[in-house]
């Protein structure tokens, strides 16, 4: 049964003879002419699918860089003690690298599109899966390397294993200062290089490639304690960029709980809402000062509920004690122009006794219903031209408190914290065929609050059918 499941698991069967594989490596290690010119375009691509955010193209982008050769060089040539061959093949990818990095940067500079998309930011922040992502698609890309036959895992490899996108994103980070998106872009193609070329030194070892040299017992024990030591260095920051990954989708699944509950209790009037996990800040947007005061009171006890300690819970007030919460909810979320505009006019001519009504509860409160209006033309064109997805936008002002959530141990206390500060805002709604990222609303946000220079801007979102 033993020596069945060896014959199984056996690489050796179908293997290539080792001169095939020396050549076969040798070959994507070279550096000049084709693999050069391939380099080359495989650069520009991948730096206009990122720069347009199209998937497809960046993928192209990795199934014809070469930039794995040169990595498989110098996994294959520790495993055979090839140094010449290490040399050579560092030598290659630093040149191959640099190279990337410089006409990555160039074309960033030149082109008009400075705004990071998603292919751009999700190759920022590499984690422990990545590392394992790397170490397995490189195991494959070595194993098919070794066989006799032409194998369909390579392109596979090339587009799990992705080396040419995180150093275009690196350079993006270069040409736009974005020092941050450098950083992490730099160190996932650091990862997925070390642990590529790890793979391919521990799949050569175990089908037994012949050495070039034999190695003294000693010098071999030094090798391996540099490589181990390689290894680890590369490895650490990834552990715990990963351990602060799996923290921050907690602490967002707790925060959406919390919040689903809120919203089904008819006591809250939430028109808008956010969680920013890496901040560990919940937002929260309500109308009329008594659904603020309920929202103050209940979210120590909400918070401790679901574990939340340490967040800085921000809430945004929308409207006076004196308006009906729910109703005035539901007229933000459809328009905060045409819907309210259209109830007092309905109002007003009923009766005059309900003219002085309104007209009190409208002095009553902190959003001045009246001075809504729709955004300037200009201003909406801009903003249309960076969100196509936005069709329409109303603007009014409000009023806006901020309350940092207590500790743990403060949460557990009877007294209701105190009613922070307040400042004036601009509440700007716009109207959506599909939901922005948080990220992208915060952006417009305070591009909105530096365009129209009247002070912070807060966006709320209405979802709208796409126009037929």
């Amino acid at each position: 049964m033993n020596r069945g499941i060896r014959k199984l698991f056996d690489l050796r069967e179908d293997q290539d003879d080792p001169e095939a594989i020396d050549a076969g490596v040798r070959a994507g290690v070279r550096f000049a002419g084709t693999n050069l010119w391939v380099l080359i375009f495989a650069i520009l691509i991948a730096s206009v699918g990122l720069n347009v955010n199209s998937t497809a193209v960046i993928i192209g982008a990795m199934l014809i860089s070469p930039l794995m050769g040169p990595i498989v060089g110098l996994g294959y040539g520790a495993a055979v003690n090839d140094f010449t061959l290490i040399r050579q093949s560092a030598r290659n990818l630093g040149t191959f690298t640099g190279l990337s990095l410089l006409s990555s940067m160039l074309y960033f500079t030149l082109s008009p599109l400075d705004v990071p998309g998603t292919e751009l930011i999700a190759r920022t922040t590499p984690t422990l899966w990545d590392v394992l992502i790397a170490a397995f698609g490189g195991a494959a890309g070595m194993v098919a390397l070794t066989r006799k036959s032409i194998s369909n895992v390579v392109p596979g490899v090339a587009i799990a294993t992705a080396l040419m996108p995180p150093l275009c994103t690196a350079g993006f980070g270069l040409a736009n200062g974005r020092w941050d998106m450098f950083a992490g872009a730099f160190y996932l193609f650091l990862i997925n290089g070390v642990f590529i070329a790890a793979s391919t030194l521990a799949v050569a070892k175990l089908v037994r490639l012949p050495a070039v040299v034999d190695l003294d017992p000693g010098v071999r024990a030094r090798h391996r304690v540099i490589i181990t030591l390689g290894l680890a260095l590369v490895l650490v920051p990834s552990v715990w960029l990963g351990w602060r990954f799996v923290q921050q989708e907690v602490f967002a699944a707790s925060a959406q709980a919390m919040l689903r509950r809120m919203e089904a209790d008819d006591r809250f009037a939430i028109v808008g809402q956010g969680v920013d996990s890496a901040q560990r800040r919940i937002t929260i947007t309500v109308v009329g000062a008594d659904a603020e005061q309920r929202l103050r009171e209940q979210a120590p006890m909400l918070l401790a509920e679901h574990r939340l300690a340490n967040v800085e819970f921000v809430v945004r007030r929308a409207g006076g004690s004196e308006v009906d919460a729910s109703r005035l909810r539901e007229q933000l979320q459809a328009d905060v122009q045409r819907d309210v505009t259209k109830l007092l006019g309905e109002r007003l001519a009923r009766s005059e006794e309900q003219r002085a009504a309104l007209q009190a509860q409208l002095q009553a409160l902190n959003l001045d219903i009246n001075a809504a209006h729709a955004l300037a033309p200009a201003v909406l064109a801009e903003l249309q031209a960076q969100r196509p997805e936005v069709r329409a936008a109303t603007l009014a002002e409000g009023r806006r408190i901020r309350a940092s959530a207590p500790t743990a141990s403060a949460m557990s206390a009877s007294s209701a914290p105190a009613a922070g500060a307040t400042e004036p805002v601009v509440v700007v709604v716009i109207e959506v065929t599909r939901p922005l990222r948080e990220a992208d609303r915060d952006r417009l946000a305070a591009w909105l609050t530096v365009r129209m220079g009247r002070g912070p801007v807060d966006l709320i979102e209405r979802k709208v059918r796409p126009a037929r």
